[in-house]
This record gives C-alpha cells, structure tokens and sequence, in this order.
C-alpha cells in the first residue's frame, strides 16, 4: 500500500471511528415524538389581545399624564380598539393636544366631549408580532422549565401567528397541566380595589348583582373581574376534585378593582411557592426589582392610608385580595390565598417566565403512546433494512464485483448519515427513516452513474485505469448539481415545513451531503486501492 492510500484509509477509518462516537451506544439518538411517544399541540396566538393590552396599559399612563398637565377630571376609558377622553372643556382642548403628542403610535380626533384615539395600523402589526415573538419565548422558557426532555417548539404560518409544540415522553397526567402552563398568558397585575365596592374579601356573587348594585353601569376608571372557585375551596366545600374538572372553572365572587396597575409582571424577577408555617398552606412568594419595589411601595402605602384591599390579578381574575396595614418597602411581596401545591407552583413558573400579551388558542391536539411508537420504529427500520437489501442484491447481481465497491461506500454512507445526525442532536422522526431509505436509495444513484460511465469507456477501448479516470471526471458536475438540488429541495422542506416534515429535510440534507462524500471520495479510493494491488489488471468486474 503507497502512503497515499495509507492516509487516505487512516483519514476514512478516523471519519468513521468520529461519527460512530456521536450514535453508538443508540441510547444517544434522540427519538421524535412519533417514536418515543408525548404530545403535539398547534396553538394560535391570539394577536387582537396584544392590542387590548396596550390599549389598557395606553389608558393608565394617559390617565397619569392628563393628570400632570392638570386634567385631573378628564377620564379615560377603552372603546372597543379606541381609547376615549372626556370631561376635557374647550379651554382645556390644547393641553389636551400636548398630552396626546407622546402618543404618536395614536391617531386623535377631536369632538366637543373630548376625544379619541385609535393605534395606526402599522402599530397594530408590530404588536401583533410581538406578541407571537413573545409567546415562542415564554413558551420555551415554561416548558424547559417544566422539565420536559429534549421538546420541539417552533412557529409557523404565514404571519408566524402559530407555535407547534412537541413534548416527546410527556404522560397523559401532565397533559392538562403543561395544556394549561401553555394556554395563559401568565400575566400579573397588581391594583387597588375600587373605594366604592364594599362586598368586602368575597366580592359580588354575581355579575348581575355587582351591575345592580352600580346602577347598571360601573363607574369610570374600575371594571369588574372574577375570582375563581380553587381546588382548596372545593375541598372546603366537601366537593370531589378531579383533574379533568379542572377545566371547568366557577366563579367565585365579582370585585370592582381599578384600572391603574401600579405593579406587574415586567418587576418581578423570581418567584417560587412557599408554604405559610401558621396554616400550613401553599403561597407564593416573589421578588420585585427597583422600580417594581418603588410601585408597591407607593401601592401599600395608599392601601394602608385609606383601608382598601389590594387586588391580585392574574390573566384578568382575581386570585387574591390583600389588606395592608402599613407601607411596605423593599421588593419582597407574598400573595396567600386558596391555592394547592400543583397550582401555586405553575403560578410561580409562570411569573418567573413572563407574561404573554395575547393568550393561546389551541388548534390541534395529539398524544401518542409509547407503544405505538415501539412499533413505528420496528415497521421503519426492517423497511430501512429491507431496502438496503435489495439494493445489495441488485448492485451485486448486475454490476458484479464493482457492486461491492457501491456497498461498501453505501456503509460508509449510513454511518456518516447517523454520525452527522447525532452531532446536531437532531430528532430522528418517523418520516425521518423513510429519509434514510430514500436517501440510501438516491446514494446508490451516484455509484449508477459512474459504472455506467466506466462501461462506456471500457467499451471504446480504454485501459482500465483510465476507464475509471474518466468515469469519475466525466460524472462529477452531473453529481454534484444532482445532489445541490436534492440540498435546495430539503432546506426548503426544513424552513417551510413543521414537525414531521422537518424530520425528513434534515435527514435528507444530512444524507445528500454524507453521499456525496462517499460517492466520490470512498468509491474512488476503494477503485485506487484494487489498481495499486493488481497494477496491471486488463479486464475490471463492472
């Protein structure tokens, strides 16, 4: 053997040695979801809500600032997707004009109550994109957190208003609970309630009640919200608890809180569940920054001066209402309330990974057993397996001895395929093995090409070597364009595919480039070794 062989064998053996590394033992190979079994949600997010939600945040700091230009009296209230002011009098219509100008994300009109102001389109876009942005994030951050192994979370849609999530080896009993981690958007606010609502800690036992009681209509600057009925209040109550019922939330009361928030989520920055040593209940304990610690401070100070309860408010419901002597400073707030353990722990979770602008919509939703999965991968690999056979089969039978030259490069190709898919740590899915038998298929395509090339050669009266010279230098454009377009179609198929789709392209791609390299370099070299044994060899077995 020349010592160009030797390094060329060493540099295939040490290729083939790196990639056996990153999948032997198997156990290293990560199985999707169809495989290893779990569950595949498609959520939408709920873009309009991003719009309500700053059209919320917009009035509170709209309020502060007609405030600061003396326009105490003036209100300003929600209208649909518009903010409306009033009580502002003619002689006050140019201040008003100053205050709306840090507003220029909001288009005024001006009547003689006052006026309105409504977000551009433009805006309305960037928020709604936002928001899909922020959802994908918080989303990873609570399913990591959650401990899910090795999920799949990606957007998709035209205007990435989807999410795609796949938890490989999630049970059924954490099904509704990661569902439910998924669904809200986690976000906390923090009020007072309302000076005129005197129902107290239970709140009004109905929302016609509390419009009752407000002449039908609730006065500027509050709105109404529910307090919903826990899993401890039921237990209370001697009711049974069951997970699925979960869903099915009552109320418990209706309180009149006011619309200012002076904390929210934005200041928090860790929150985990504590249990209070006097009743041995669950509570979560969270911790502000600066400018969060600054705003309580401001809260519990009002809340004390004038004896009013502090509302805590998570996705728009009231979870618990708190009294407060005395201004507390610092950033450390604990909530108490009629939580259990599974409830206030996804609370915590959810302060800690953010709040969503926009809640989620579920549109699809699938689980899939271990055991299904057993089998899918049983069924793919023995069709894999049987695939490789034949072609086997075939190259041998018809291309004789060179048909051993294309299997071997086919088993260089395999483990290279699998090398390469285990350094990305990519998932290999169901569609993904029918990637690897197609690719193996598609591989032998190249070796095709160049025997054939090398029959013709041989034909027109060439030695062999030179046969098998111009064989390989008279095909390699007509390879490397095949496989490039095998390479555009996969990337195509990865960027604009989802789950499944995605398995298959990035087992395509792998493969495209792993028969490349076999195609040209191991082929040839296998065709330079036998010529190097047997020098001067007439006739070539092809």
């Amino acid at each position: 053997m020349t010592k160009r062989s030797f390094w060329r064998l060493a540099a295939t053996l040490l290729i083939c040695g790196i990639c056996a590394f990153f999948f032997i033992p198997t156990s290293k190979i990560r199985l999707g979801l169809d495989l290893q079994g779990g569950v595949h949600f498609e959520l939408e997010v709920q873009s309009h809500e991003a719009v309500e939600a700053d059209l919320r945040d917009t009035a509170d700091r709209l309020q502060d600032r007609l405030k600061e230009k003396g326009l105490g009296s003036a209100s300003v209230r929600v209208d649909g997707l518009s903010l409306r002011i009033e009580g502002v009098s003619a002689e006050q219509k140019p201040i008003l004009e100053k205050a709306l100008g840090f507003f220029g994300n909001y288009n005024a009109t001006y009547d003689a109550q006052g006026a309105r102001i409504v977000p551009s389109a433009s805006y309305q876009q960037l928020l709604k994109e936002d928001a899909g942005k922020r959802a994908l994030m918080i989303i990873e951050k609570r399913v990591n957190q959650f401990g899910v192994a090795e999920p799949e979370i990606t957007q998709s849609g035209a205007d990435g208003s989807r999410i795609v999530v796949e938890l490989p080896g999630v049970s059924e009993a954490e099904r509704e609970r990661i569902k439910n981690l998924l669904s809200t958007p986690g976000r906390l606010e923090q009020r007072l309630k309302s000076k005129l609502d005197s129902s107290g800690y239970k709140g009004f036992p109905t929302r016609e009640a509390a419009l009752a009681f407000f002449n039908g209509q609730v006065p500027p600057n509050t709105e109404l919200l529910p307090e919903m009925e826990s899993e401890r209040d039921l237990r209370r109550a001697g009711k049974d608890v069951a997970v699925k019922q979960k869903a099915e939330e009552k109320v418990k009361g209706w309180h009149l809180v006011e619309t200012k928030v002076y904390v929210d989520g934005g200041d928090i920055t860790d929150a985990h569940r504590a249990v209070n040593q006097t009743t041995d209940a669950s509570e979560i304990n969270f911790t502000l920054n600066r400018k969060g610690a600054d705003d309580f401070a401001t809260l519990t100070g009002i809340a004390s001066e004038e004896g009013r309860l502090i509302s805590i408010v998570l996705d728009r419901k009231v979870v618990s209402n708190l009294s407060c002597k005395e201004k507390i400073p610092g950033g450390s707030v604990r909530v108490s309330g009629s939580f259990s353990k599974e409830d206030a722990d996804d609370f915590a979770l959810k302060l800690k990974s953010g709040a969503m602008r926009a809640s989620m919509k579920f549109l699809e939703e699938k689980s899939m057993g271990p055991s299904l999965g057993a089998d899918s991968i049983k069924s793919g690999v023995f069709a894999a397996l049987l695939g490789f056979g034949v072609i086997i089969v075939f190259m041998v039978f018809y291309y004789r001895w060179s048909g051993l030259n294309a299997v071997a490069a086919l088993t260089v190709n395999l483990i290279v395929m699998l090398g390469l898919m285990g350094s990305f740590n990519a998932v290999i899915t169901l569609p993904g093995i029918a990637g690897f038998a197609l690719t193996l298929g598609m591989a032998v395509d190249a070796n095709i090409l160049i025997f054939e090339r090398i029959r013709e050669e041989l034909k027109a009266g060439k030695s062999v070597p030179s046969a098998i010279q111009a064989g390989f230098d008279k095909v390699f454009w007509t390879i490397v364009d095949s496989h490039v377009t095998q390479l555009f179609a996969a990337m195509l198929l990865f960027i604009f595919g989802t789950g499944p789709v995605k398995g298959f392209a990035v087992t395509l791609t792998v493969g495209v480039v792993a028969s490349l390299f076999t195609s040209i370099y191991i082929s040839r070299f296998i065709y330079d070794w036998i010529l190097e044994r047997h020098p001067g060899t007439k006739t070539l077995s092809v």
